[in-house]
């Protein structure tokens, strides 16, 4: 209830951004809100206690640990030793977890200073679509993600290549998946001068063909004879056959968002400037990846995110770029706004499956804080392997037999999944 509640003020903010304007004060209070909803969070996301288990299990800096001995996890060698020196300042996880929000937030903003002339709704974008799946979960990528938006992008917009291709290389030692970012964005040195798009080019309706033919292919041709003709054609094909998974509901949403903005920088091509431009062309090679891997689920949603979040300044800037429409303009607010409600509901739900909690309700999805972590334990079920870390994490006196038997009760009845 905690998170509708959260979600519907995001709402109501923001279309009091867009009736009077974007407010400073306002948006800065709501950001050091959302830092304190996160980083008390304790337990929830689907990753939250593989993380705790490993940062638990990393040794301290100190002690020389090697990544090759380190067996516990498979983890990126950037995130590996960050964890380490953060376990070498005694750092406990839960501050680990309060500095990765305010950093994560802090790169955020800055992305949405620079690129956004609607700072709210940027922010509920933010909050909506991308909050659950990686400020509660994925962190590692979480970390990539936003030294992207907040450092990357801003630096290779503004010519600095160099700076940007070393945060681009940090962010791959963070999450392994950025890396695609070197091989993307030179794209744009042949372009760079330009500040618009020319619809009608030849070039770009043959790349569009190309584009599709090429997801024909890999999503509806069997690849496993040519894999086969590969020296490690048993393991793609294993992996080939186990991740396919062609989800029409992930294409819907991501379609439905490429056609908005599609029509919005159609309409508004003339008075878009190149900042504008250049998300939007980060934005439209986002939006191809995802067709060319949709039917393979990971590989799809790691690599296209690095270009679709761009839509937390790209569309407020195209609502602003058309708000002559007027009145005509706000069912397309409102539609945007329900969407991304729809999706954050979605999520929710996913969450509540995967994570096995005991009530399917979204509007049972608890707020488990670290000031009362115990209260997970009632809230959802916990596989026994994550004992030991959640006992060395757990505050003040307890009685070990009542938290074991809360930790190995069983798992929902909706949650399909086992525990190991």
């Amino acid at each position: 209830m905690v998170r509708l509640a959260i979600l519907a003020a995001l709402i109501a903010l923001s279309i009091w951004e867009w009736l009077q304007g974007p407010n400073k004060a306002l948006y800065l209070l709501t950001a050091v809100g959302l830092f304190a909803f996160f980083s008390l969070r304790y337990g929830q996301g689907q990753d939250y206690l593989n993380y705790l288990s490993i940062y638990q299990t990393v040794k301290p800096l100190q002690m020389l640990p090697s990544f090759f001995e380190y067996s516990f996890n498979k983890i990126d060698i950037g995130f590996f030793y960050l964890v380490s020196l953060c376990r070498m300042l005694h750092i406990h996880f839960s501050l680990f977890i309060v500095i990765l929000t305010g950093g994560s937030l802090l790169l955020v903003d800055r992305f949405i200073r620079k690129f956004s002339p609607l700072p709210m709704l940027s922010l509920t974008i933010f909050f909506a679509v991308y909050s659950i799946t990686y400020m509660e979960s994925g962190l590692r990528q979480l970390i990539a993600l936003c030294m992207m938006l907040g450092w990357a992008l801003p630096d290779w917009h503004q010519g600095r290549r160099v700076r940007s291709a070393v945060v681009i290389l940090i962010a791959a030692a963070m999450h392994s998946s950025a890396i695609l970012l070197l091989a993307i964005l030179p794209v744009f040195f042949y372009h760079e001068q330009q500040a618009s798009f020319n619809w009608n080019r030849p070039r770009a309706y043959i790349l569009m063909a190309c584009a599709i033919a090429a997801s024909v292919a890999i999503n509806f041709i069997p690849l496993q004879p040519i894999f086969s003709l590969t020296p490690w054609g048993p393991v793609l094909n294993y992996y080939y056959l186990t991740t396919r998974n062609f989800n029409i509901l992930a294409l819907t949403n991501r379609a439905l968002f490429a056609l908005i903005v599609c029509a919005l920088a159609f309409r508004a091509r003339d008075r878009l400037s190149s900042r504008e431009w250049f998300l939007f062309k980060l934005y439209l090679i986002g939006f191809f990846i995802y067709l060319l891997f949709m039917s393979i689920d990971l590989i799809a949603s790691r690599t296209n995110v690095y270009f679709r979040i761009v839509e937390l300044a790209l569309l407020p800037a195209l609502m602003y770029r058309n708000r002559d429409l007027g009145n005509k303009l706000v069912p397309a607010l409102a539609g945007l706004l329900a969407i991304v409600a729809f999706i954050y509901v979605k999520d929710i739900g996913a969450v509540m499956s995967f994570g096995q909690y005991f009530k399917s309700s979204p509007l049972d999805y608890p707020y488990v804080t670290i000031i009362n972590p115990a209260e997970l334990m009632d809230a959802r079920y916990i596989p026994v392997k994550f004992e030991p870390y959640m006992n060395q994490s757990a505050y003040g006196e307890f009685d070990f037999d009542e938290y074991y038997r809360k930790v190995t009760r069983k798992p929902s009845l909706n949650a399909p999944y086992l525990p190991y």
